[in-house]
């Protein structure tokens, strides 16, 4: 499933860094492995729990489409509800809301190497 994630230029940046520190492809291949590792490998409450807010919280500068598995997509969806986020217009937002928490978290507090090794 291809999906427009919104992203804000420090999270750009980072993804941009973490493309070129780990030999991948580009940033959606980043985001997909971010995606797939941290949803599977990683105490959601430690993920989504607490705000992870980098620049403005509620501005989104870049869209990059990523393709992404359906059953990600569907736990993102349950993550979304399940967590205390702001409301959003539209399941494409919802779903870049998790993508970027996920991308504060591991631009914060994951250990990349065992992510890209």
């Amino acid at each position: 499933m291809k999906i427009n994630i919104l992203l804000k230029d420090e999270q750009k940046e980072f993804l941009d860094q973490l493309t070129n520190d780990h030999s991948l492809k580009n940033a959606e291949t980043s985001i997909q492995s971010l995606v797939s590792v941290i949803l599977e490998n990683h105490d959601h409450e430690n993920v989504f729990g607490e705000t992870r807010c980098i620049g403005g919280c509620f501005s989104a500068d870049e869209k990059i489409p990523v393709e992404l598995e359906e059953e990600k997509v569907l736990k993102m969806k349950e993550i979304f509800n399940k967590y205390d986020f702001e409301i959003y217009d539209s399941e494409e937002e919802e779903i870049s809301k998790i993508v970027r928490s996920i991308i504060n978290y591991a631009d914060q507090e994951a250990d990349l190497e065992k992510i890209f090794s």
